[in-house]
C-alpha cells in the first residue's frame, strides 16, 4: 500500500474485480528500479504498467479508478497473455470508462452497455 488513500482504494476495488472473475495474484503499486523518476506503477506478478503516478499528488477518485483499472488490464494482459475482464454476454473485453461520477466497466457489444461499476464485477 501507499500513503495515498485514493490510490490504495482504487487498487483494492480492481483487486475485488480480479478475485470475482478468477484472476489469481495480487495487484499493487511499486517503483521499479529502472524508474529514475520514482513513479508508482501498477504491479502484477512482477509486471509493471507503462504509466506511473505520483503518490504525493492529489488524484480525483473516479478518474484514478478508471486509470488504475486500465493499467491493471495492461499488466494482466502482458503477464498472463489474456484479455481481462470480459463481458459475460458478448465475450468481448471490457473497457473502463468514467460516466459522470461513476467508474464503469463497459462493453462495445450489442450497441454498447455498462456491465458493472469498477470494483463490483460478479
Amino acid at each position: 500500500m501507499t500513503t495515498n488513500k485514493v490510490l490504495d482504494n482504487t487498487v483494492l476495488a480492481v483487486q475485488r474485480d480480479m478475485a470475482a472473475t478468477g484472476v489469481a495474484g495480487r495487484l499493487g503499486f511499486d517503483t521499479p528500479e529502472w524508474d529514475d523518476l520514482g513513479y508508482l506503477r501498477v504491479e502484477y506478478k512482477g509486471q509493471y504498467s507503462s504509466y506511473g503516478l505520483r503518490a504525493d499528488e492529489e488524484h480525483e477518485p473516479v478518474a484514478a479508478l478508471v486509470l488504475i483499472a486500465d493499467l491493471a488490464q495492461e499488466v494482466i494482459a502482458e503477464q498472463d497473455g489474456k484479455i481481462w475482464p470480459t463481458c459475460p454476454a458478448h465475450s468481448l473485453g471490457l473497457h473502463p470508462k468514467q460516466a459522470g461520477e461513476a467508474a464503469l466497466w463497459t462493453c462495445k457489444g450489442g450497441g454498447g452497455h455498462a456491465v458493472a461499476a469498477i470494483g463490483e464485477l460478479e
